[in-house]
């Protein structure tokens, strides 16, 4: 192996006659921590309550309500769903707060 002890990536589809197949290019490591990205509402509404004064109130609330927890084989996995759901009545709560003219903001 020219000086290099570790195999590469040639060296291994080579090994395996010539065939790369999707486990060769899965890293457990990663794909532990990737999830499905959030709907185009959810991002509509983290990004309204973003721009909101009180924003560190609403991140630190969904934070909270995000659940971590431990996969089949040790993998760490992460749940978002309470604190989609958080942000989405949030900014819903807030919206109509502002059409009403109201000084309260939604959170609670």
């Amino acid at each position: 192996m020219s000086g290099n002890d570790y195999p590469t990536d040639a060296s291994r589809v080579a090994a395996k006659g010539g065939k790369n197949t999707n486990a060769d290019q899965r890293d457990p490591a990663k794909s532990a921590l990737v999830h499905a990205a959030p709907s185009p509402e959810v991002i509509a509404a983290t990004e309204f309550l973003l721009a909101q004064p009180d924003a560190y109130l609403y991140r630190r609330r969904y934070l909270e309500l995000v659940v971590h927890g431990c996969g089949s084989g040790g993998t760490p996995t992460a749940d978002y769903t309470a604190a989609e759901r958080y942000l989405l009545a949030t900014a819903a709560a807030c919206r109509r707060s502002l059409r009403r003219g109201d000084s309260s903001t939604g959170e609670g």
